[in-house]
């Protein structure tokens, strides 16, 4: 061998070396993006309790699995002992409420929940990207979410009306008219619930109208939300952006677990309190007038009057606007649940 083989030959075996080390640390990087990428996307069963069940989109019953995996068309059940959260990806994760249905659609960014029954609590910690998309459904109503939280429900104590309440962030809700197909859109703030109305051959009122209200934390003591009482984070976002109490809130999401998927209204406390102060001056008025006429002497030939009991004010819940019209508001049909059988 010459010497110049000889010095081309401990060149090329470096050079060998060099590219093999390239080669691994390339690898070693696309498998941690893909990894990274998988966690991301894939929709994944975080905790359940109670009476949980799990269906593809033909039906089939799947089971019920730590980390269960959900794929595009299938379907998250809870019965009335039931709650179960899951995680859409690193940032997205919904909580379905008892005796309640949704299910999942996912093509690439873009995700989709169609509640069909009861209620589900989101809570997105970052904003979405530009191609991202994550909407809630119900039969008629839309709500485009992008880096907020709060709760989409069907209102059992109001025909089951669909629902929304936002405890940070703004929404955009878009609902569509099935009579007519009109679709009007309005956004929702943190601190504030809206129903939707929909009128049918009605001159005097929108074909689609929306009727907001302002909320407290009081009214999420319906809802089973004991798993989130203990959310630092979701619980210091709200308080921040509505000014409520955060412990005040806590105690509402800890506190009473109730099965009903109706919140209270904003004026059950104040009610509660005039009913109280109510029972306590009759209760005086009957005390002061029972002694009185337990003193006098004769005893009066005319009966003392009662003081009349006052019935706790109520506090006037908003109707939409001209609700004299004779005409009442179509209760929508629920929406037929579909998928798309892809896979995630």
């Amino acid at each position: 061998m010459t010497q110049k083989e000889n010095a081309v030959k401990p060149r090329s075996k470096r050079n060998f070396i060099i590219v093999a080390v390239l080669a691994a640390a390339a690898a070693v990087a696309f498998a941690t993006a893909c990894n990274k990428n998988n966690l991301a996307t894939t929709m994944r069963l975080l905790r359940s309790e109670g009476t949980v069940s799990i269906e593809d989109s033909k039906g089939a019953v799947k089971p019920v699995i730590d980390n269960f995996k959900f794929q595009s068309g299938d379907a998250l059940i809870t019965g009335s002992d039931g709650l179960a959260s899951v995680g859409l990806d690193d940032t997205k994760i919904v909580t379905l409420q008892n005796d309640s249905r949704t299910e999942f659609v996912k093509k690439g960014t873009q995700l989709e929940l169609k509640l069909t029954k009861g209620a589900v609590f989101f809570n997105v910690t970052e904003k979405l990207r530009s191609d991202e998309k994550f909407e809630i459904k119900t039969s008629t109503m839309t709500a485009g979410i992008r880096g907020t939280s709060g709760i989409v429900y069907y209102d059992a104590k109001d025909s089951n009306r669909e629902a929304l309440m936002v405890t940070d962030g703004v929404v955009e809700v878009s609902a569509t008219n099935p009579s007519d197909n009109v679709t009007r859109s309005v956004k929702v703030e943190g601190g504030k619930s809206v129903k939707v109305y929909f009128y049918e051959n009605d001159a005097k009122h929108d074909s689609v109208e929306f009727v907001l209200n302002e909320i407290t934390a009081a009214d999420f003591s319906s809802f089973r939300l004991d798993w989130l009482a203990d959310d630092n984070a979701l619980l210091g976002r709200i308080s921040e952006f509505t000014g409520w109490d955060i412990n005040n809130l806590r105690n509402a999401m800890a506190g009473k677990a109730s099965g009903e998927l109706n919140p209270a209204s904003s004026g059950t406390a104040e009610t509660s309190e005039t009913s109280k102060e109510t029972t306590k001056e009759t209760t005086q008025a009957s005390s002061e007038e029972t002694s009185a006429e337990t003193t006098k002497a004769p005893t009066p030939t005319k009966k003392p009057t009662k003081k009349p009991t006052r019935k706790p004010t109520r506090k006037p819940t908003r109707k939409p606007a001209k609700k004299k019209s004779t005409k009442k508001a179509t209760t929508p049909a629920r929406e037929t649940s579909g998928n798309n059988g892809c896979g995630i």
